[in-house]
């Protein structure tokens, strides 16, 4: 696929799952043997890991603010929003910062940068740099010094 091929992959990936919030059709745009985090998931579990992002903040929403190309590379700034209304089934998730955490009623938004490496039309590769810490401040979790 071109470098504009996977560009729109990546932005169907967000349009047509993660702001549907169907954790089937965005697992279905990654490989079998899908890399997460430079970890093994696989489609399996990047699809755990999305029902756990929508059962949190089940409003969840990607906005692709800025993309770049490069050969199978697609990186991404991206803001993401939602409110927190439930807790993570998936431990690992959010590096374990809301486990056990009651739900907030809070809205967030924070910026996340997201790199992709496209394979045969799926992704093979996702990691990502979010500012959890703002997330964190936002929901009132922690305070400023």
């Amino acid at each position: 696929m071109s470098p504009e091929e996977n560009k729109r992959l990546i932005q169907r990936l967000m349009d047509e799952g993660h702001n549907r919030q169907d954790a089937d059709a965005a697992a279905a745009f990654y490989a079998e043997d899908a890399m997460n985090h430079l970890r093994p998931a696989g489609r399996a579990g990047m699809k755990t890991m999305f029902e756990t992002l929508y059962i949190v903040f089940p409003d969840f929403h990607y906005q692709i603010e800025e993309s770049t190309a490069e050969g199978d590379r697609v990186v991404c700034k991206v803001s993401m929003s939602g409110t927190h209304r439930g807790q993570p089934k998936v431990r690992e998730a959010f590096s374990g910062m809301l486990n056990d955490v009651a739900p907030t009623g809070k809205s967030v938004k924070v910026f996340q940068f997201h790199s992709f490496r496209v394979a045969n039309g799926k992704i093979a590769e996702h990691a990502a740099v979010r500012d959890d810490m703002g997330m964190v401040l936002q929901l009132g979790l922690v305070r400023r010094p």
